[in-house]
This record gives C-alpha cells, structure tokens and sequence, in this order.
C-alpha cells in the first residue's frame, strides 16, 4: 500500500504541475491530503515510535482529515449517482417549462450558467451524501492509542494471516 501511495504521488504531482488558475487551489489540496496519508502511513510502519514521532502522525492524520473533501466526489454511492442524475432532469424540466424566448446572443450564456447551477446543485448533493466513513478510515485515528498500549504496529500486521487465506500453487498455476 505504501508503494502504491508514493507512485500515485509522484504522479499526481506531475500531472498536477501546471494547473491553471482555477484548478490550482483543488490540486495542491489533492497533493496535500494524498502526502498527508502517505506520510502517516510511512511513519506508522516504523519500528518504535516516540512521542514525537506519535505527533508527527496525529498531525498528518489531522490533516488528512482537513483536505480529503476533496476527494468526496469520487466516494459517490449509486444511490446518490442516481438522485443527481434526478436531480439534473428536475431542474432541466423546470426551465423548459419556463422557458421564454431568448436572443441568440444571450442564448449562450443563459446555457452556461444553467449548467454551472445543475454542476453546483449536483455537487452540493453529492457532499452532503457522500462520507468517508469505512472501517480503515475509522481505525487510522487508533494508531496512538494502540502504540501507547501494544508497542510497534509492524508486528500487529494482517498480512500472514492473509496469506492463509490464499489458494496453494500447484505446478505453478493457482486454481
């Protein structure tokens, strides 16, 4: 996991590199919650911590906490995909209901900001629907409390009792 975080950070942070003037705020939130992650869970896996180094983690983790709204848009269930979409033909609905004749030259503009209220009512659904509430997110605001009592988090890992799990290779080829 913490290979893959420092790969998506170095390719957020090409591909972020010039951002225009809208976009430029949004990425360096991006950059920052996606380092702030990286960074605790680096620290995490240390082989002992001290109390300095436990503040260094309830920091990032703070501030990962304070940016991953940025993020929220892509934590959309079906359920609230669908009540945007709904949401989309309901205001569309509406103004073609209201609908008066427009010059040609107004007819652009009246289009574009139509479509920024639906994009700004369709985002500020998915906000407020949309959470980060899932297990491993919950369980990272544990870790100073679980170091205090049990010491390292290294030897507290999942991943042998994963591989118990896993089907046995037989002449190479799994089953």
């Amino acid at each position: 996991m913490s290979n893959r975080g420092r790969c998506l950070l170095g390719v957020l942070a090409v591909a972020l590199r010039q951002p225009d003037s809208r976009q430029v705020q949004p990425f360096r939130r991006a950059l920052t919650c996606v380092r702030s992650l990286l960074d605790f869970t680096m620290m995490a896996q240390y082989r002992s911590h001290t109390p300095e180094t436990i503040s260094y983690m309830e920091e990032y983790r703070t501030q990962f906490h304070a940016t991953k709204e940025i993020f929220l848009e892509f934590r959309i269930s079906k359920r609230t995909q669908e009540k945007a979409v709904e949401l989309r033909k309901e205001l569309r609905r509406q103004r073609a209901q209201m609908r008066e004749p427009v010059p040609p030259s107004q007819r652009r503009r009246i289009c574009e900001n139509n479509r920024e209220e639906e994009n700004d009512q369709c985002m500020e659904l998915i906000h407020s629907k949309s959470n980060f509430n899932f297990v491993k997110m919950h369980l990272i605001g544990h870790f100073r409390d679980h170091i205090y009592m049990f010491g390292k988090i290294p030897m507290y890992s999942t991943e042998y009792g994963e591989l118990a799990h896993k089907e046995p290779i037989k002449d190479g080829w799994r089953r």
